[in-house]
């Protein structure tokens, strides 16, 4: 409403996600493009099936999605200095789950220093429905395939992870490296509302399945 040119990051891990859930990003992102200003809109594909496996590997359950969604807003500013971007957006919704708490969005935000817009912050679940439909989003949305951050659900996620703690093991592990070469590696799409873009025709990995695309 607004005329912000944006552009979408997903952080995806296929094959240990499906091809499935990549493309019901592009699907969402080609409804969206009718929105944008340019009316079109540019997908980045993160890689993160490497520092996925490495936290599933190096931290503890229930600390797992907090420092997973502390290292997307690594790589978000990264990529977002990279775009010259000027401020990250999310989805998040206060106490909608685990992670949007206001304490673990506090231990979470502090590793960047972009400003993070949450437009639907103050919604609830039926606000955020209600919205989706009337966007015509909602029947992609609910899809069934799941992505990096629902595959591997903790049983008991920390509801009010401590900043010291997060940052104790997270050196368990060399993320950083892994951080770069994710940001080094982000293939990245224009979407229209008339894209035709099917990543389930050529293969079960993101980037191989890109390739292939190229090719034609």
């Amino acid at each position: 409403k607004q005329g912000v040119e944006i552009e979408c990051i997903h952080f995806e891990s296929t094959p240990l996600t499906s091809i499935e859930s990549a493309q019901k990003v592009v699907d969402l992102v080609k409804k969206l493009a009718r929105y944008a200003p340019l009316d079109r809109i540019v997908l980045h594909m993160v890689p993160f099936k490497e520092l996925h496996m490495a936290l599933l590997e190096h931290i503890p359950e229930s600390y797992n999605i907090t420092i997973m969604r502390r290292m997307m807003y690594r790589i978000a500013e990264k990529l977002s200095l990279k775009r010259h971007c000027l401020c990250l957006i999310n989805g998040e919704s206060v106490g909608q789950v685990a992670s949007q708490t206001l304490q673990s969005m506090n231990t979470i935000n502090s590793v960047t220093n972009f400003p993070i817009l949450r437009p639907l912050c103050t919604y609830d679940k039926t606000d955020i429905i209600r919205l989706s439909r009337k966007i015509d989003c909602y029947d992609l949305s609910i899809r069934p395939f799941e992505d990096c951050c629902t595959v591997y659900v903790p049983k008991a996620p920390a509801t009010a992870p401590k900043l010291w703690k997060a940052e104790a093991y997270e050196q368990a592990f060399d993320y950083e490296t892994l951080v770069d070469e994710a940001v080094s590696h982000v293939q990245s799409l224009v979407i229209d509302q008339n894209s035709d873009l099917d990543l389930t025709m050529f293969g079960l990995e993101v980037r191989e399945v890109l390739k292939e695309i190229q090719k034609k």
